[in-house]
C-alpha cells in the first residue's frame, strides 16, 4: 500500500478460516438492508424487452438521499429519480446501472413522509441546541425576543440545522460554480422514478481522498457529548471509559472528501501502526482509499487504504488528492510503457519513401506552430495564404499520432486507460509519454513532421467555404516557428513591436477577421458584436491554456478555438458520411426545456428579451446584453439548464440527437488534439480507414460504445479536476490578497437568484458563484416577495457582517458572560479603529483637496460616520431605486485603499492641484461607504432598516477563505449597508 506498507500489522494466518466462518455466520444473522443485485447474465434480455433501463448514476452533492439516472442514447426524455439509499442500492456516482421504473406518486409520497419526519427532528434539534444561548441572552422565548448579540428569526428567514450548515459550507465552498439539481416539489414532480437492481459497470480504478477516524463521525459526536457530561458530573474521566479506550477496534473509518461517497470501513491493520493510540495526530492527514465490497447486510462499504498523501493545505498534497478523486492515479509512466515507445532515433528519413510520397507536402508553406501553454507538446500548426482566385487558403495541421500509436499496443492500452491528459493550474498529466507527445508528435519548429491536415479556401468577404474547397488528408509539415497566444494578441492589436520569423502580423490579422466571420455564420449572428461565452465553450472542452478565471479569454484564444471548431466539423462530416454506423462523433444535448423556460421568463421580467428557439438565437440574445458582468451572470444561470457534451457512436444514437447545441453545429467531433485526448486517437484511426478506402474499419460497435463511454467519464473527470485546481489556486490567491490588505476582502457580485433565506451571487472578478445564507447575517428578519422575486433584508443597524456570529455558533451557557464581554471589547476596539481612520481620512482630505471648492469636497467625500444614526433616512432616500453601476466589478480591501477614479472626473482643477486625481491618474482612496453605498436599494420603515435584493443587480460581498479545509473553502457574506 505504498507508503503505508511498513506501518501495517501483518495479518495473523492462524485461525483465519475460523474467523471467516464466524463472519459468514454473523452476516447471515444480520438484517438485510439492501436488495441483492440481479445476475449479470439476465440483464441483456431484461434491458432488451424494456423491463429495465440502463444509465449513469448522478448523486446530488447537497443531499445524498437524492440521485438521478441519465439514460443512455436519450431513451427517456428526462432523468430517473432515485429516492434514498435503499433504492440507490449501493451504487456510486458515475456507475452504469440497471433501473426498474416505479410509480412516481408512490415514491414521491414516501419522500415527502421522510422529509416531514426529518424536518420535525431538525426543528427539535435546532431548538434544543439554541435554548441555552438564547436564555442567557435574556430572550423571553417569543418570536420578537432579542438577546445580547442574539437575533430571533422571523419572516421567510429559516435557520438551518448545524449539520446542514456545515455540509453547505463544504459543498458550496469547494467548487467554482454552484451545482443545483432541478427543483422537485409537488408542482414539479419527477417524470420518472425507479430503483437500482444491478450495477452493470463500476467506474474503473475509482479512488477517493479523505481523512481517517477512529469512530464513525456520529459515534464520535456522541462520545464527545458523553465525555463532556461525565467530566461535568465526575470532574474527570471514569475508569470505565479508560478501559474501553484500550479496546482495539477491528475497523477504522475513512471519511471521503466527496460528500456523495459514504463512509468506508477500513481494517485497522491497514492504518498506520500507531493510529489507534494517536488518531488525533492524523486528523489533518489526507489518505486515499478504494471500495472493495459492499454486502447487503452492511450500511457502509468495506475498503482498502491505498496511500497517505500528506498534510492538508499543502499544494502538492491537495493537487494529488483532487487527481485521485477524479480517478487519475499517477502522472508518471511505467518503465515498461516508456521502453515500448522505441523511437529514440526516429526521423522522417527512415520512413518508407512510397508512403511519404503519398502524403501532401506542406514544407514549403509558411506554417507556424500554436504554442498554447509554453510546453514542448506542440499539437497544432496553421498556415494561411492568398490564392490567385482571391480566396484565402487556411491549413490546420495535426500530428499523425496513429502512425506511432498502433492499436492494442502497450502504448495504446496505456493511453486508453488514461483517456485524456489533465491540464491543471499547477500541473500537467500527459496522455502519452514525452517521447511521443513532446518530440515525434510535436510540431517542433524546423523539424519535418508527419501530420493529418484539414485545408479549405474561404471567401475573404463573407467567410463562406464552398463544398468542394475542403481537403482532408495525410501530410508532411515543417513549422517555421512557434507563436504564443500573447504574441498573436500583439499581432491582432497591431502592436508595433510584433515581429516573428514564421508569421507576419497581417496574416494573423487576416485569420482573426476570417474566424470572426466563421463565428458569425456558425451562430447566425445578426450584426451584433459577438461576446465570448466562455462557460458555454467549456461545455465541450476544458480551458487550454488553464485560466485562473473561467471567464477570461483573449482574441487569440477565440481565433484558435474557431479554427479548431472548423477542422473538427469538417472531419465529422467526412466520418458521418463514410462510416454512418461507427463514426465517433460528439454531441451536446439541447437545454432542459423546463429550466430554459424558467430562465427566459425571469430574464423577461427583468426587461431582457431572449429568444430560445435555437442555440443561435439564444446566444444572440446574450450578445445584446451590453454589461459584460450581467451577461456573465446570465450565462452562469443558462449553464444550469445544460449538460456537458458527450462522445457517441453514430449507429447507436438517433440522428435527431447528433447536433452539438452550444457550438450550434449539426455534426461535430474531436480531431485536433490526439496527443491530449484518446477519443481523437480513435477519430484519427477512423479517418485513416476512410482516407485509404481499401482499409476496412472493422472495429466492433459494442467495443466502440464501451470505449466511448470510458472517454466520456475521463473527459468529465479531467474537466472537474481542472475546475477544482483553479478553485484551490484562487482560494490561495484570495487569502494572500486578504493578508496584504490586512482586512476584509470585498468584491462586487451580481445577484443571480433570490430565495426565501438566501441569494446566489456571481463574483466576475474571480469567476466564482457562491450563495449568501441569510442566517449568517445580522438580520432581524427577511421577507421574500415571490411575485416580484425580491428578498427584503431587515438589518441590525451598526453590526458588521464580518464580525457577526450566528446565535447557534456562539459559546453556550457558562461561556456566555465571557463571550458578551469579548463582544463588547471587540466592538469598542472596532469603533476606536474606525474613529482613527476617520481622523486620518479627514487629514488626508485637507491635504489633498488643494484649491477644490467646499462643494466639490462634499460631493466626493459625503460621509458623516459620527452622525450615521441620524442620517439613515437620508441614505435610504438617496439610494432608493439605485440602478446598476455599469463598470467592471473589482475586489477591494475593507480598509480605505485605492479604488475607482471615475468619481473625480468632474473636479475643478488648476495647475497647483497636483494631488487631485484625474481620470487616468492613480485611483482615489475611498471609504467602503463611498465605494459601495450606491449599489444598495435601501429604505426605512417603522424603525426597520431594509435592503431590497433583486436579481441581476450588484451587491458588495465579503470573501472568506478557509485553507484549513481540504480542499479549501470559500464563503461569502453580504455587506451590511447600515454598518458602513
Amino acid at each position: 500500500m505504498g507508503g503505508l506498507q511498513a506501518s501495517q500489522h501483518a495479518p495473523q494466518m492462524g485461525g483465519q478460516q475460523q474467523q471467516q466462518q464466524q463472519q459468514q455466520q454473523q452476516q447471515q444473522q444480520r438484517k438485510t438492508l439492501f436488495t441483492p443485485y440481479l445476475p449479470q447474465a439476465t440483464l441483456p434480455a431484461l434491458l432488451g424487452d424494456g423491463q429495465l433501463v440502463s444509465g449513469v448514476l448522478r448523486v446530488n452533492k447537497k443531499n445524498r438521499s437524492d440521485a438521478y439516472v441519465s439514460t443512455q442514447d436519450g431513451l427517456l426524455d428526462a432523468d430517473i429519480f432515485i429516492c434514498g439509499s435503499k433504492d440507490r442500492n449501493r451504487a456510486l456516482e458515475g456507475d452504469l446501472v440497471a433501473v426498474e421504473l416505479l410509480d412516481v406518486d408512490e415514491v414521491w409520497s414516501q419522500k415527502r413522509e421522510k422529509e416531514e419526519k426529518k424536518k420535525r427532528k431538525d426543528i427539535t434539534d435546532t431548538r434544543s441546541g439554541s435554548t441555552a444561548g438564547t436564555n442567557q441572552g435574556g430572550g423571553n422565548g417569543d418570536d420578537n425576543g432579542t438577546g445580547e448579540g442574539g437575533i430571533r428569526r422571523r419572516g421567510s428567514l429559516r435557520q438551518r440545522p448545524t449539520q446542514k450548515k456545515n455540509d453547505d459550507v463544504e459543498v458550496e465552498g469547494q467548487s467554482l460554480l454552484l451545482v443545483e439539481e432541478e427543483e422537485i416539489n409537488d408542482e414539479a414532480k419527477p417524470l420518472y422514478a425507479g430503483h437500482i437492481v444491478a450495477v452493470i459497470e463500476r467506474v474503473p480504478g475509482q479512488m477517493f481522498s479523505g481523512t481517517l477516524g477512529l469512530l464513525r463521525p456520529s459515534s464520535q459526536a456522541t462520545k464527545e457529548k458523553q465525555e463532556a457530561e461525565r467530566a461535568a458530573r465526575d470532574g474527570s474521566m471514569s475508569r470505565h471509559h479508560d478501559s474501553r479506550a484500550q479496546e482495539k477496534p477491528k475497523i477504522v473509518w475513512f471519511k471521503p472528501t466527496d460528500k456523495r461517497v459514504p463512509l468506508i470501513a477500513i481494517p485497522t491493520e491497514q492504518a498506520p501502526r500507531d493510529f489507534v493510540e494517536k488518531h488525533q495526530d492524523y486528523a489533518d492527514q489526507i489518505f486515499v482509499a478504494c471500495i472493495k465490497r459492499w454486502p447487503i447486510t452492511s450500511l457502509h462499504p468495506f475498503g482498502t487504504l491505498v496511500e497517505k498523501l500528506g498534510k492538508m493545505g499543502d499544494l502538492k498534497v491537495e493537487t494529488d488528492a483532487l487527481l485521485r478523486d477524479n480517478n487519475f492515479s499517477s502522472d508518471e509512466f511505467a518503465e515498461a510503457v516508456l521502453r515500448s515507445v522505441n523511437l529514440q532515433d526516429w526521423s522522417i528519413a527512415k520512413e518508407d519513401e512510397v508512403a511519404l510520397a503519398a502524403r501532401r507536402d506542406f514544407r514549403n508553406e509558411k506554417v507556424f506552430t500554436l504554442d498554447l501553454n509554453g510546453s514542448e507538446e506542440l499539437g497544432n500548426g496553421v498556415h494561411v495564404k492568398s490564392l490567385p482566385d482571391g480566396k484565402i487558403e487556411i491549413g490546420i495541421h495535426v500530428p499523425d499520432v496513429t502512425h506511432f500509436v498502433k492499436p492494442n499496443s502497450l502504448l495504446d492500452r496505456e493511453a486508453k486507460k488514461r483517456g485524456t491528459a489533465v491540464q491543471l493550474a499547477n500541473r500537467f498529466c500527459a496522455l502519452l509519454p514525452p517521447k511521443v507527445s513532446g518530440e515525434v508528435c510535436s510540431l517542433t519548429p524546423n523539424q519535418d513532421r508527419l501530420a493529418v491536415s484539414v485545408v479549405f479556401s474561404a471567401n475573404p468577404l463573407t467567410g463562406a467555404v464552398a463544398e468542394g474547397d475542403v481537403w482532408i488528408g495525410k501530410s508532411i509539415v515543417k513549422s517555421g516557428g512557434r507563436l504564443s497566444l500573447s504574441q498573436m494578441d500583439e499581432a491582432i492589436s497591431g502592436a508595433a513591436e510584433f515581429t516573428h520569423d514564421a508569421a507576419e502580423a497581417k496574416d494573423i490579422q487576416l485569420l482573426n477577421v476570417l474566424t470572426e466571420k466563421f463565428r458569425e455564420a456558425r451562430l447566425g449572428a445578426g450584426g451584433e458584436p459577438i461576446a465570448p461565452l466562455r462557460l458555454l465553450q467549456q461545455l465541450d472542452d476544458e480551458n487550454i491554456p488553464v485560466k485562473h478565471n473561467v471567464f477570461d479569454t483573449t482574441s487569440a484564444t477565440e481565433l484558435v478555438e474557431e479554427l479548431m471548431h472548423k477542422a473538427n466539423a469538417y472531419v465529422a462530416q467526412r466520418l458521418a458520411t463514410a462510416l454512418p454506423d461507427k463514426a465517433l462523433l460528439r454531441r451536446h444535448a439541447a437545454p432542459n426545456s423546463r429550466r430554459l423556460q424558467t430562465f427566459v421568463e425571469r430574464m423577461t421580467a427583468l426587461g431582457y428579451e431572449f429568444d430560445p428557439s435555437s442555440s443561435g438565437t439564444l446566444q444572440n440574445s446574450l450578445f445584446r446584453v451590453e454589461d459584460a458582468d450581467i451577461r456573465k451572470g446570465m450565462e452562469t444561470l443558462l449553464l444550469k439548464s445544460m449538460q456537458r457534451a458527450k462522445y457517441f457512436i453514430a449507429g447507436k444514437t438517433a440522428q435527431h440527437l447528433w447536433a452539438h447545441y452550444s457550438l450550434n453545429q449539426p455534426l461535430y467531433t474531436h480531431f485536433t488534439s490526439p496527443t491530449r485526448r484518446y477519443a481523437d486517437v480513435l477519430v484519427h484511426r477512423q479517418l485513416e480507414s476512410v482516407l485509404e478506402d481499401k482499409v476496412e474499419y472493422n472495429e466492433d460497435v459494442e467495443n466502440l460504445v464501451k470505449t466511448v463511454e470510458a472517454c466520456n467519464t475521463k473527459k468529465d473527470s479531467a474537466q472537474n479536476a481542472q475546475e477544482q485546481s483553479v478553485h484551490i489556486e484562487a482560494c490561495r490567491a484570495m487569502d494572500k490578497k486578504r493578508q496584504e490588505v490586512n482586512g476584509d476582502l470585498i468584491s462586487e457580485g451580481i445577484v443571480l437568484c433570490v430565495y426565501e433565506s438566501a441569494f446566489d451571487v456571481l463574483i466576475p472578478e474571480w469567476g466564482f458563484e457562491k450563495r449568501v445564507h441569510c442566517d449568517q447575517l445580522p438580520l432581524k428578519k427577511a421577507e421574500f416577495r415571490k411575485e416580484k422575486r425580491i428578498l427584503e433584508l431587515y438589518w441590525e443597524k451598526g453590526v458588521p457582517s464580518s464580525a457577526y456570529v450566528p446565535e447557534d455558533e456562539r459559546p453556550k451557557a457558562g461561556m456566555s458572560q465571557r463571550y458578551s464581554s469579548a463582544m463588547v471589547a471587540a466592538r469598542k476596539a472596532e469603533e476606536a479603529e474606525k474613529a482613527k481612520k476617520e481622523r486620518e481620512e479627514a487629514t488626508r482630505k485637507q491635504t489633498e483637496t488643494g484649491t477644490m471648492s467646499t462643494d466639490d469636497v462634499d460631493a466626493l467625500f459625503d460621509d458623516d460616520e459620527e452622525n450615521a444614526s441620524d442620517n439613515a433616512s437620508d441614505i435610504t432616500e438617496a439610494m432608493a431605486g439605485a440602478s446598476l453601476a455599469e463598470r467592471p466589478t473589482q475586489s477591494v480591501p475593507g480598509s480605505p485603499t485605492r479604488s475607482s477614479a471615475g468619481a473625480a472626473g468632474n473636479l475643478h482643477r488648476t495647475r497647483s492641484d497636483s494631488k487631485v486625481p484625474t481620470a487616468d491618474a492613480p485611483e482615489t482612496r475611498l471609504t467602503n461607504k463611498e465605494k459601495y453605498l450606491k449599489l444598495f436599494t435601501l429604505r426605512e420603515e417603522g424603525g426597520d432598516y431594509i435592503q431590497d435584493v433583486t436579481e441581476m443587480t450588484r451587491v458588495p460581498v465579503i470573501l472568506k477563505t478557509d485553507l484549513s479545509k481540504s480542499p479549501p473553502c470559500l464563503t461569502i457574506r453580504s455587506l451590511n449597508p447600515y454598518a458602513l
